[in-house]
Formats: C-alpha cells, sequence, structure tokens
C-alpha cells in the first residue's frame, strides 16, 4: 500500500546516479549522448568513464546509428536525449538500425509531457509513447517517480531487447515503496480500493492519491509494453470501473492499449481516457496550470470520478 509522500525527487537525478553506479560494475555500458549530458544528468558518467561515453552533438539520426553499432560489438547502450529528438526526430533509424537488428539499446527520452513547462510545444512531447510502442521488439517503460526510476534502469539494464524509457524534468512527489521490486511486463497495485480502478504511467498518477472518497484502486503501469493485462483486468473485474490518466496524447497512449485490452478479455465495464486530445502543448510556467487547460488535471480526474459513479 502506497500514499503520496510531501518530499519531491528528480527522476532525471536518479536516472544520472543509477547510470553513474551501473558504470562501476558493468565495464560494458557504454552512453551516447546529443547535447545534453547536463540536462540528462550524466556530467558524472561522462567525467569518471571518458572512453564510454559518446558525445555525438545535435545529430540525433547519427547518434542512433552510433548507439546501434556498440550494440552490435556487444556492449550495453543507453543513448540520452530530450524525448522531441529522441524518439522524435530519429524515429526511422530507431527502427531500422535499433529495433529491426534487435539491438541492445535503451532509448531514454527527457524532459517528456506537459511537464516540460516553459520550453513549450516543441519540446513538450506528447507522442513518443504512441511511437515507440509501434515498434516490434521494443519495450517501453514510465517511472511513477525517482525510486522507481533506479529501479528500471537497473532492470533494463541486464536485458538484451531495445527498450524506450521515459523521463520528466521537475522534481515530482514519491509514491513507489522503496522495498517493492520493478519486474518487467508487471505492474504495482500501490492503493488498494473497489469502487474505481486508476490506471496511469508517469508523475500524473500521483494526483489520484489526493483524493480519499470513493475508494479508488491505483495501479502503476510503469511497464507499457509488455503489459500487465492479468492485474489491470482482474482489478476492473472488481471495480467495474475504470479511468485511465496520462501526460501524452490520447492516440497511441497506454489508455488505447487498456482499453483494448478490455474489448478483447470478457470484462464488462465503464471506462474513461484522462490524456491531451488531439492537441500539442503551449509554453507555461507551472505544468498544474497546462494540465487544467488540457482536461488531465487533478480537478479533471475529480470531475471524471464523479461522471463514472
Amino acid at each position: 500500500m502506497s500514499h503520496i509522500s510531501h518530499n519531491q525527487a528528480s527522476i532525471r537525478q536518479s536516472f544520472g546516479d543509477t547510470i553513474y553506479e551501473l558504470g562501476s560494475i558493468m565495464p560494458d555500458l557504454y552512453v551516447v549522448s546529443m547535447d545534453l549530458r547536463e540536462s540528462m544528468r550524466l556530467t558524472r558518467f561522462a567525467n569518471k568513464f571518458r572512453s564510454r561515453f559518446i558525445e555525438c552533438g545535435v545529430s540525433e539520426n547519427n547518434a542512433a546509428g552510433v548507439a546501434a553499432g556498440l550494440a552490435k560489438a556487444g556492449k550495453t547502450v543507453f543513448l540520452a536525449s530530450f524525448a522531441c529528438f529522441s524518439p522524435g526526430v530519429n524515429w526511422g533509424t530507431i527502427r531500422e538500425s535499433i529495433c529491426y537488428n534487435n539491438a541492445n539499446v535503451k532509448i531514454v527520452g527527457g524532459y517528456a509531457g506537459l511537464m516540460a513547462g516553459v520550453l513549450g510545444a516543441t519540446h513538450q512531447m506528447l507522442e513518443d509513447i504512441s511511437l515507440v510502442r509501434a515498434l516490434p521488439n521494443m519495450e517501453v517503460f514510465s517511472p511513477v517517480d525517482a525510486t522507481e526510476t533506479a529501479k528500471i534502469v537497473k532492470a533494463i539494464a541486464r536485458t538484451k531487447s531495445p527498450a524506450y524509457l521515459r523521463i520528466v524534468a521537475p522534481e515530482t512527489p514519491l509514491v513507489f515503496p522503496p522495498h517493492l521490486s520493478f519486474t518487467i511486463g508487471k505492474s504495482n497495485v500501490l492503493k488498494k480500493g473497489r469502487d474505481i480502478t486508476i490506471i496511469g504511467h508517469g508523475p500524473i498518477l500521483t494526483s489520484a492519491f489526493t483524493i480519499n472518497k470513493p475508494s479508488l484502486e491505483i495501479i502503476n503501469c510503469s511497464s507499457i509494453k509488455p503489459l500487465d493485462e492479468k492485474t489491470i483486468l482482474a482489478s476492473i473485474k472488481k471495480t467495474g470501473r475504470c479511468i485511465v490518466i496520462e501526460d501524452h496524447q490520447k492516440n497511441g497512449g497506454l489508455g488505447e492499449a487498456v482499453a483494448s485490452a478490455i474489448l478483447s478479455s470478457e470484462v464488462k465495464c465503464k471506462f474513461a481516457h484522462l490524456a491531451v486530445d488531439n492537441h500539442f502543448g503551449q509554453s507555461g510556467k507551472d505544468y498544474h496550470q497546462l494540465y487544467s487547460h488540457y482536461h488531465i488535471g487533478q480537478k479533471n480526474l475529480e470531475n471524471a470520478i464523479k461522471k463514472i459513479l
């Protein structure tokens, strides 16, 4: 059972710290950067493991090709940039060179979603999950907080398949219990309830923890692909109601994956999907204001709960 913490931590920093930690115990771990080492919190790794940090500059397709080549030479490679550039700009190279070859490259897309705030529409990547979900061989992950980020990075560093890790810019609340393990293809029920199943990925899911009534069952679906249909459908069978919330486009997001799983099963339920509906983002000092503007904020979730009841 989890609850929202008053403490906040940086998912970006957790990623950088974990990569640095893994660098000491995995001599074949390489990082390929696209001129964003400080933004992606990779400076410590770059300074200590100089021969294993490859700076490609602002050349996203080249960087994806370099990463694929290193992987084919037996290395475990983390390819790190903003999500709007990777997979946004280099999707074709990721498809051809990484996924088609089943290369051991972990693509890390930073500054994802409306949480990119003041950077505006060009950098608020809201289509990344749909892009990578469509690719054969690709696994897709979106951690709920900094604690889970470290666990996911360690888990995907041990696998051999292509993976995408979606991370956000600001510090966010801690909700993932430190003692809980992360398993690829598994979702965690962070709060048990009986009235409505709330499913989400990334820090936006923490808004559900502030709602006391009705009784919510909150599922952290950080493993978007492979998807834990068993846990999701068991919960919906119990509650009969499901709301999916995500900081992403409705098109191609987690909501569509969950809806498809529900329709393919014999489970009957009321269903709602809170996501950005076919719009680009815009600049905003406070991402909570953007969440309200795009109808995925706290009040929107509360209204969806009232409606589905």
